[in-house]
């Protein structure tokens, strides 16, 4: 999964705040040290901790590579309810982290002369289609790298929970019933893309996606605690994956997407990234072992001409520098990793927490393009505390948009509250004055209706049949409930204004007004 959904649900839930109540669980935020902070990283521990504490983060690791050395890897926090600590060995789904392997593993295919990255993709894929025959035909393997296919992000076939060998086949097949979102050439962040591509690895590698990654990259970079298989994770300690709710971290055991794997669905460890990492500064190679040529991997990290992005890697500015990195978010984890060639120093952060409101946590400053996950900022920051930088914008904070988000459900909720316990209050008068005539009626159930029919009709037809409405329930369960819970009951307080509406209008209305109880009528 990758970090531009999280941009994208964020603008729905701006247009959708409204809301419920706070949530009454909270973990302990005290970090479980696995290793001893080293004397010359504890401006790094003390930072972790605090925005730990701060952002109600259950567990996180963390990786520091200096050249081809390890020189801070930790865990912290709890990696399940029970209190199992988080160590560097701990596995997290890494979100669209995943995009660099898969970029990787094409690159491998490319220097072997198996895979061209100027040829059409239906040169691999004979069958390849979109909506547009044309252009189907002229999509390379170089436009899905750094995503100028044309594809729109919702192409991607997201809640596919099939797990059979055939599922990433079957859903870059259905490519064939989607339009171009842009022109071939111009820039649009897609999953699809990274679909299509890990399908072509697997094609032309002649083996399945998984166990060219865990033959091609895990092996040679001695990853040991890295799996394409969540259960295959699972049974090596990964970490539970949670949500915030109101602000609060709560248990989510969610699907695992393996339609997804090639785009964000891989599952490693602090100590695994930390391997990946060396090999990335140092031109491919890692412990004597080289997993592709220099020259491939600087391709990997360029920025294309005129485009945000290189090739499987965004690149961004902090602090003046130009540094390579990749955010990953799925809807219960986050990572983000940075590192800067020329230095050779580079980070990597894993969190078991996320929502779509963390998206607004940290700033979009750096030249980040897509959405300011949480981890983002912690990475930023670590990296700026290794190699002595001044630390960038930290921020509102997810607890910060949290409390705004809880604060806005609750005065809303509030508002609902006092509309239901004056409802009989408003009610006794109206009969009072009585319903004498059908227009008054009709204008009275006209309001009604509008009011109280509308909107939950509207959200149900959102719900049925508009895509991101999966999105936002997958990663914001908090608000889709409680939208859904104040529709019922707003719907029902408009059938029982209906309902005594026409009760008041039989007794006083067609003017024939009877004396109410304690009245004369002269």
């Amino acid at each position: 999964m990758n970090a531009k959904y999280i941009r994208a649900i964020t603008i729905t839930l701006g247009a959708c705040l409204v809301l419920g109540g706070l949530g009454a669980f909270r973990m302990s935020r005290r970090s479980a040290r696995a290793e001893s902070a080293p004397g010359a990283f504890k401006a790094v521990d003390d930072y972790i901790t605090d925005r730990m504490e701060t952002s109600r983060i259950p567990g996180l690791s963390v990786a520091i590579v200096q050249g081809d050395q390890i020189v801070y890897l930790k865990g912290y926090g709890q990696a399940d309810a029970s209190g199992r600590p988080v160590t560097p060995q701990t596995p997290f789904i890494i979100g669209s982290i995943s995009k660099t392997f898969t970029a990787l593993a094409a690159m491998q295919l490319v220097e072997s002369d198996k895979v061209d990255l100027d040829a059409p993709v239906q040169r691999y894929l004979p069958w390849f289609r979109v909506a547009d025959p044309v252009a189907s035909a002229r999509i390379t393997v170089g436009n899905l790298l750094n995503h100028t296919s044309g594809l729109p992000q919702k192409a991607d076939t997201f809640l596919w929970t099939d797990q059979d060998a055939g599922v990433l086949e079957r859903s870059v097949r259905y490519l064939k019933t989607v339009s171009l979102a842009r022109p071939i050439g111009s820039f649009g962040y897609s999953n699809a893309n990274y679909q299509t591509l890990g399908l072509i690895v697997q094609t032309v590698s002649g083996q399945s996606f998984e166990s060219y990654v865990e033959q091609h990259i895990f092996a040679p970079l001695a990853m040991r605690t890295s799996f394409t298989s969540q259960q295959q994770a699972q049974q090596h300690g990964m970490a539970m994956g949670y949500q915030w709710w109101f602000g609060f971290p709560f248990p989510a055991t969610l699907p695992f997407l393996r339609s997804e794997l090639s785009a964000g669905y891989l599952v490693s460890s602090a100590e695994d990234m930390a391997h990946y990492l060396i090999a990335q500064v140092n031109g491919g190679e890692y412990d004597g072992r080289s997993i592709l040529s220099p020259q491939g991997v600087s391709f990997l990290q360029t920025r294309s001409a005129d485009i945000p992005y290189g090739n499987g890697w965004e690149v961004a500015t902090l602090n003046g520098r130009t540094i390579v990195n990749q955010d990953g978010a799925t809807a219960n984890y986050q990572a983000s990793m940075f590192f800067d060639p020329t230095t050779q120093v580079g980070v990597f952060i894993a969190a078991n927490v996320m929502n779509a409101l963390d998206g607004l946590s940290s700033p979009l400053g750096g030249g980040a393009t897509f959405a300011a996950i949480t981890t983002r900022g912690i990475a930023e920051s670590v990296y700026s505390l290794t190699t002595h930088q001044p630390l960038p914008d930290q921020g509102p904070g997810i607890a910060r948009v949290s409390l705004i988000y809880s604060l806005l459900i609750l005065a809303l909720t509030g508002l609902l509250v006092f509309a239901l316990v004056r409802m009989p209050r408003r009610y006794r008068r109206l009969a009072q004055r009585g319903i004498a005539r059908w227009p008054d009626l009709a204008r009275r159930g006209g309001w009604i209706a509008a009011l109280h029919f509308a909107w939950p009709a509207a959200l149900l037809y959102v719900a049925l049949t508009v895509p991101e409405w999966k999105e936002l329930v997958w990663f914001q369960p908090d608000l889709t409930y409680w939208l859904s819970a104040v529709a019922a009951l707003v719907t029902l307080k408009g059938v029982v204004e209906l309902a005594l509406s026409w009760r008041i209008f039989e007794q006083t209305g067609q003017g024939q007004i009877q004396p109410l109880q304690g009245t004369q009528v002269s």
